[in-house]
């Protein structure tokens, strides 16, 4: 990928002007930093005085805390403004997802508690000025693959649904990280069976001169439990492509073996069906199997400062409940969402005929989607719940969750649960060394 960035000539007269909740909003490249932020979300509030002007994020680092420690809901006490439950949906029906309405009016007790609006996520001035270099230079092929554009967000002012998508795929959590990582697949009788490990993973994307710089990114991920697969080891790194390159290791064997591809709508092994592979972050993988379309913004109750799930003494027997998780620590807010539409091409079979997905105005990031069967039914429902990170700094996911409500079934996934187990700047351990089929042997091996 070219990292030169010049400036097209006259990108500053183009105009974008989408529907924001029936009101028109045109921003052009030099609204950046102004009128927009850094990033490109409305930097005012709206007019009801429901969400706050963006004031740079809640970056200052919480008193007392250390890398490691268990997190700290500097937010504790911000009284709940009101739930919604299944007698008073319909009353906020018009700034819910089709999925959110779905599960509180199918699960008897399932709720959404509201708090105060807090636009607390924000980045460092190195990702801001990545992101307005990417403006004018940031190109995409016809299958949504990165042909240039570095090291920030790619497209702040988006013309096309490929564009976001490109965001979603670039948006910043960190160069380098290393935790200890649960995933929860419940059962019909309510339990769940635990698959924990350590993950690593390490973005090129963000790190200039990179000696993986043909990739964007990487992960590698070492079983822990349970016992049966302890020692199992998987490598994934990601091209600009959106594709997912993929290897595993086998203790039995002691072999590398190429793995299929985890780039489409194959169920992903050991979840029970519950989850394709590109679902796995909201959505992975190659996106040209859909038709991508921009249907605007509007405002959505969404899962924000998620720091609950990650307190001292949390545990996953906390978190998961029989229907749905634990419903005391959710925080709802009302945001700005992007809302971006993906429907299959007729050319390719797709287990999913439609997708629509709510990306964070402050964030580029999915935060909920709601997912179609080929009879245009609603069959799925993802969230994502995020908390400023602020020793990246940038907003990360505290956990995420899978409703099949065919199945009746959920999964979730990223629990990152006591001390020491979350490490966001982890580049003392992590490096462009580790993500290769080779060096996976070698680690199988020891």
């Amino acid at each position: 990928m070219s990292k030169s960035r010049t400036m097209m000539s006259g990108f500053a007269a183009l105009a974008l002007s989408l529907s924001f909740g029936g009101s028109a909003y045109a921003a052009d490249a030099s609204d950046l930093g102004g009128s927009l932020t850094p990033i490109g979300a409305e930097r005012a509030g709206n007019a009801a005085g429901t969400i706050p002007a963006w004031e740079g994020g809640d970056v200052a680092p919480v008193a007392g805390w250390s890398q490691g420690d268990p997190r700290v809901d500097k937010y504790a006490s911000d009284a709940k403004l009101f739930s919604i439950d299944a007698s008073n949906v319909d009353q906020y029906a018009d700034k819910l997802s089709e999925g959110q309405i779905a599960l509180v009016k199918r699960y008897d007790g399932y709720r959404m508690d509201v708090y105060p609006t807090r636009r607390t996520c924000g980045y460092s001035q190195a990702i801001y000025d990545a992101t307005k270099a990417n403006i004018g230079v940031a190109k995409l092929s016809a299958q949504g693959g990165i042909l240039a554009g570095h090291g920030g967000f790619l497209f702040p002012i988006p013309e096309t649904g490929a564009q976001v998508i490109a965001n979603y795929r670039s948006a910043f959590q960190g160069k380098a990280a290393e935790h200890v990582v649960s995933m929860a697949v419940v059962q019909t009788d309510g339990s769940y069976n635990l698959g924990t490990g350590v993950v690593q993973t390490y973005s090129p994307f963000f790190d200039e001169g990179s000696a993986m710089g043909s990739y964007m990114s990487a992960l590698i991920y070492r079983q822990l439990a349970p016992a049966a697969s302890v020692g199992a080891m998987l490598l994934t790194v990601s091209p600009y492509d959106g594709s997912n390159e993929t290897w595993g290791y086998i203790p039995g064997l002691r072999r590398v073996k190429k793995a299929p591809t985890g780039n489409y709508d194959n169920p992903v092994p050991g979840q029970d069906g519950l989850r394709t592979f590109d679902q796995t972050f909201m959505f992975n993988g190659l996106s040209d199997r859909y038709d991508w379309k921009l249907a605007g913004k509007k405002e959505l109750y969404i899962p924000y400062n998620a720091t609950r799930y990650r307190e001292a003494g949390m545990t996953v027997d906390k978190i998961m409940g029989k229907k749905y998780p634990n419903r005391d620590l959710t925080r709802y807010e009302l945001h700005r969402v992007w809302v971006l539409e993906a429907t299959a091409k007729p050319e390719y079979r797709s287990t999913f005929s439609r997708r629509v997905f709510y990306l964070d105005e402050d964030t580029w990031t999915i935060v909920a989607a709601d997912l179609y069967d080929g009879k245009g039914k609603l069959w799925r429902v993802e969230e994502n719940h995020l908390f400023m990170a602020s020793e990246i700094p940038a907003c990360v996911t505290g956990a995420d969750f899978y409703f099949d409500l065919n199945a009746d079934r959920y999964l979730a996934d990223n629990l990152i649960l006591g001390k020491g187990n979350e490490n966001y700047r982890a580049e003392a351990t992590v490096n462009s060394d580790m993500f290769s089929p080779d060096a996976l042997r070698r680690g199988g091996r020891r």
